[in-house]
This record gives structure tokens, sequence and C-alpha cells, in this order.
């Protein structure tokens, strides 16, 4: 049975209406009245009717107002208007709210209400049907995926014998007429993701880019995408000739990338192998895919890539992350971000001159997030390990690295008043300084980062700071360079260098000029050291 709610502040029309409900016969239960819009609005959540008869002249809110109100809580109601002669300029805005009709209250009659009625409730189960046929459409869709990683646990187990396996494939649409496979997989960067999404939002956005992949598949029978337990898409390419030399997995793999970045705007990956079998051997085919996963690890970043099928990486290293973990230390007692930078940056650039295997250079990046989480007195995402685990590239581990760093900082670090108390566009300038603290940064870099002229900036940056950008760079740098001089043991050499200077003596030059002495009186050495004269590098310029 349906429900129906009767809204008017004119009470006898309300009992009117009322009355002419009961002989009609209509398989429709009166579940609310309300005599005006505030208790309306409350009735209404209360009962959630299916249909509901409002008078448009109500004083405050009125009834198309509410109609408005009630069709965000349950879109599919249906809308009958009473009105009076002088109320008929609003039949424009009740047809536009799809109203089922639009009754005058002094030409009201029993016949006219059950047409009216009759009609909404026709409409109301149409539009449920509706809805109910693409909710199981949307079920079969959301099923069909699982059925796809079952196919595909099959094939990888052989216990259903291979036969009966693909007959199984043919019926989810899975059609592999030629006699060969090739394979890649499609890779979310997580780094990209969590910059735009949040991670409980990861496996929608993961449904989504397998939604683009089956579409475009659509137009490709040959390619078959199966979206995975993780944040990748498995891509099997079914060829007639092993020895094809045209790529149109690598092609399609570009189109995918292409649509997700201008719907979804994150970033993925793309591996394929040269490899190709046949489809009697897709288990060996595919346990080669996963035993490459990590081998471009310390490749340079290609949209589509060729997976290395073999790579050599180092097992051990005497020093992991010791002095990084040091630096994570400073940030939090220098309340100062950029040394988060820094030692992510000096860890990932040690693991990739070495060539460190990949589940260490992990393992001590969640080691850092630790650390920092329980110096700070904060909580690490847990999704965050998950992904991390999942990263497929050096610059991939280390950006989202950075990013847990960072929240777990600001849980620390910025009260809610300090931010508010520099110019929001010296944050962005900050900010950036932060990210490139190890390397030279000029007022050019800057410029393009904001996407400036670079002597509009020049210009623009000294009004607003009072300071040439070099200076305000050279002064930032310094700033930190005071700090990790203060640190027992450390050495002005290495100092310059995690600074982004190359040479000791130039940097001897800014460090004086900037904070009117030379670096060694700022060092703490050990005892024998402290008080020795300076050296010809310390010299004044």
């Amino acid at each position: 049975m349906m429900t129906l709610m009767l809204i008017d502040d004119d009470v006898p029309m309300l009992e009117y209406v009322e009355y002419l409900l009961g002989p009609l016969g209509l398989d429709l239960q009166l579940v609310a009245s309300a005599y005006s819009s505030e208790d309306a609005l409350e009735q209404f959540h209360a009962a959630l009717p299916d249909i509901v008869i409002v008078d448009i002249g109500l004083p405050g809110m009125d009834g198309l107002e509410l109609a408005d109100a009630f069709r965000i809580t349950k879109p599919e109601v249906r809308l009958i208007f009473l009105t009076c002669y002088e109320d008929f300029h609003y039949s424009k805005r009740a047809i536009q709210l799809e109203a089922d009709d639009y009754l005058i209250k002094d030409e009201l009659s029993p016949e006219q209400l059950k047409s009216s009625l009759a009609k909404a409730m026709s409409r109301f189960k149409s539009r449920e049907e509706l809805l109910e046929r693409y909710s199981f459409r949307q079920a079969i869709e959301r099923n069909k995926e699982v059925l796809k990683q079952s196919f595909l646990k099959q094939l990888l187990s052989g216990a259903a014998g291979q036969e009966n396996t693909l007959e199984f494939g043919e019926r989810l649409g899975i059609s592999w007429k030629h006699p060969f496979l090739r394979h890649g997989f499609l890779h979310m960067d997580a780094a990209s993701v969590t910059e735009r999404y949040r991670y409980k939002d990861i496996p929608l956005i993961h449904s989504a880019v397998n939604n683009i992949a089956l579409e475009l598949s659509a137009a490709e029978a040959s390619i078959t995408p199966i979206m995975s337990r993780d944040a990748d898409i498995y891509l099997v390419w079914n060829v007639e000739d092993p020895g094809v030399t045209e790529n149109k997995l690598a092609e399609f793999m570009q189109a995918v990338q292409d649509k997700v970045e201008q719907y979804l705007k994150i970033s993925l990956r793309g591996f394929y192998s040269e490899s190709c079998a046949p489809v009697r051997s897709f288990g060996v085919l595919y346990k080669t895919l996963t035993d490459c996963r990590e081998n471009n690890f310390y490749q340079p970043v290609k949209p589509v890539s060729l997976l290395e099928e073999h790579a050599d990486f180092g097992q051990t290293l005497e020093r992991r992350g010791e002095k990084e973990r040091g630096m994570l230390s400073l940030a939090l007692a220098d309340q100062h971000a950029a040394w988060i930078d820094l030692a992510v940056n000096q860890w990932t650039q040690l693991a990739s001159a070495e060539r460190l295997l990949p589940r260490l250079v992990k393992e001590t990046c969640g080691d850092l997030v630790r650390q920092l989480a329980f110096e700070a007195g904060g909580l690490a995402e847990e999704d965050f390990f998950t992904q991390l685990e999942q990263t497929v590239h050096i610059e991939e581990a280390a950006s989202l690295t950075k990013r847990e760093l960072r929240h777990l900082w600001r849980q620390f670090a910025l009260a809610p008043a300090a931010a508010e108390e520099k110019d929001v566009r010296l944050q962005a300038v900050d900010e950036f300084l932060e990210e490139h603290v190890d390397r030279m940064v000029t007022s050019t870099d800057m410029a393009e980062h904001l996407h400036l002229n670079a002597s509009y900036f020049s210009r623009y940056f000294k009004k607003l700071s009072g300071v040439n950008f070099t200076d305000y760079v050279n002064q930032y740098k310094m700033n930190m360079a005071i700090t990790m001089l203060a640190r027992p043991h450390e050495t002005v050499e290495n100092v310059a260098y995690t600074l982004g200077f190359s040479d000791r003596a130039y940097f001897s030059k800014v460090f004086k000029k900037y904070s009117g002495r030379n670096p060694s009186e700022f060092k703490a050495g050990p005892p024998e050291e402290q008080g020795r004269e300076p050296s010809t590098d310390d010299a004044k310029p």
C-alpha cells in the first residue's frame, strides 16, 4: 500500500480532502497531515510518504519550496499541488518540479482527486520499477567483477579444467577467439589519488577507473580488463600471431589514462610485457607479470612502460634511515616541515643509488611514519601502509610517505592561528621551498610553479615580502642550517650538500652574509673541535 501526506494551512480544506479520500477506493493510506511548513518538514522526514498533496500558498515556506526540500530527501516522491485562482501563475514552477497535477481548490471534486491520485500512484510505481531494474543491473555489474576475479582464480588454479573455465568466461563476456595472450596492468598512482581523494574513497575510484577501461574495451574486443583486488586493472590482450608488432595494449593503456586524467584528475601508470604465450599457459604468463611488478621501481617514470623481466636489487644497506629519523625529530623540535622532505629525499636518493630491494625501501618509509606518529603522539592512517605496500615506483612511495608525514606533523605542530599569521601567498612560497629545500630554487622556478611571468613575480614578491626572492630563500635556508649545525658531529660539508649547495666555500659565504657569523661558530662538534680556528673555507669573503 502506498502512503499519502496532506499539507494545507486552511484546516477546513484539509479536512475536506481527507473526507474525499474515504470513498475513492484507492490502495492508499493517509500517514500524515500538517498545517504549517515547519510541521510539514518534520512529519515528512518521519513518515517519508510516497505522495504529497500540498497547498502552494502556505505562509513562510511555500508549497513549491517544500516540494524542493522533499525531493532532496526522497527524489521519487510524487507531488500534487492545491491552489486558489489567484495563485495560478505558480503553474510553470509546478511543471518544473514534475508535479502530477495542479488542482484548483474551488473546483475540486472526488472524480478529479481520484484521477490525480491514480496518475501519481501509477507514476510512482513506474519509477519504483525503473529504480529496481537499475539497481538490479548495478548489482549484476558489481557481481560481474567478482565473477571475473573468480574466473581469473579458476584459470590460475586449474581446478575446474581450462575448457570449463573458458566457457565460464564466455558467459561473462570474455571471449578469447585467438590462440595467444599478451598482458599488462594499469596501476593507480596512490600519491596522485590521495592528493585529491581520501583513503576511504580509493575503492570507489578503483571502480571508476575499471568502468572507464570497460567502456573503452567495448571498442577493442581483443582486450579484457579485470579489476584486481589491489589498486590495479589487469589487462589481457588476445592475439592471433605471437610475433605481432603493433602494440594495441600500450595504445589502450594511453586511452584509459587520458580519460581518467580528464574525469578523475588522477595519474595511472601502464606496464606491459612483450612475453606471449598460448592460452593454455595463462598461469605461467600471469606469474611472470606479478613477479616483475616492481622491476621498474627505479626506472624513469613514463605513462606506459615495457615491464623489465629482470632486475638486480641490493639486498642490504648498512645504514637504513638512522640519519633520516633524526631529521624527522627536528621537524617536530624545530616546528619546520621542510625537514620531512629532506629526510625522505635523502633516504630515497640513497636507496636509488644502491638500487635497494623495493621491499626494504617501503619498510623504511613505513618505519619513518611510525616513528613520527609515536613522537608526535598522532595516529597514522592504516590505509597508508596498505597503499605503500602496493606502490610500484620509488617516487610514488616517496610522495605518499611525505604526505602522511606532513599530515602527522600538522596534527602536532600547527595551531589554528599559525597559518593565519603569514600572508597566504607567502605560505604557498614556503610550501614550495619546503618541498625543494635540497636544491637551489630560483625566482624563475617559483614563477613557473605559480604560473606567473618571471619579471612580474620578482616585482610582486618584493612588494609582498619586503625583500627580494633570493634573499628570502637564502635566509630560509640559513635558518635551517643554524639548526642543523647545532647537532652533535654535524659537518659544514654535509649541511651545505643537504641544503643544495655544491660548494662549501660558497655556502660559508652565504651563511656569513645572512647570520653574521661563520658556520664553524654554530657547529657543536666533539670537545676537541670546540674553539678550533676557523678553516680557510670559513674565512671572510
